[in-house]
């Protein structure tokens, strides 16, 4: 965990590793002041509720998870191809990682059940930026019908992302890539 001298950005990162790996539900406010060491006061100035704190670290989170992923999937090939399939070794490495704990965005929307809640929005918003980035490396590599690829991408992403957090091992992550492989040869134009 990153704790800067900003107290605002200590309490986002401190409750977005505490709401990760215990449950958004399971956190206190309490649990979050003790952990990153400010005062309930300072706490509340910068947010009124613990659901203006939940979708502030939403945000924090998706902007994090998103630059992390198209920047080691763009270092993971030189071709669009190369790189399509890059997104699950990515996606294998995340799920391999000893602090995995399942998908955030699929986690807080499963968690908060209100659809109306700002998390939901957050994680909504960072599935279209996943098939938007898929999208534009699906054109660049030739695929036929680029819209219909992304959204067929989504399904195999979150397949393997809930095979990696129901099973507690990566190997979704090799059985979406020879789909997508397959999915890949048979959309390019």
């Amino acid at each position: 965990m990153n704790l800067n001298s900003n107290p605002r950005q200590k309490i986002i990162e401190t409750a977005s590793e505490l709401f990760y790996q215990k449950g958004i539900q399971n956190v206190g406010i309490n649990e979050i002041i003790t952990t990153s060491g400010v005062a309930k006061k300072t706490l509340y100035r910068y947010f009124t509720s613990k659901e203006k704190l939940i979708e502030e670290v939403m945000k924090h989170r998706a902007t994090e998870w998103l630059r992390w992923f198209e920047l080691a999937v763009r270092d993971s090939g030189n071709t669009p191809k190369e790189r399509l399939l890059a997104t699950f070794d990515v996606m294998r490495d995340w799920y391999a990682s000893p602090n995995f704990r399942g998908c955030p965005f699929i986690n807080a929307v499963l968690e908060i059940a209100d659809a109306s809640h700002p998390a939901h929005a957050v994680s909504v918003g960072v599935r279209e930026s996943i098939r938007t980035y898929v999208k534009q490396l699906a054109e660049q590599a030739g695929v036929k019908d680029s819209e219909s690829f992304s959204q067929q991408y989504l399904l195999l992403i979150g397949g393997a992302s809930l095979m990696a957090t129901i099973e507690g091992v990566p190997g979704g992550a090799n059985h979406a890539q020879k789909v997508l492989s397959t999915l890949i040869d048979s959309s390019v134009q």
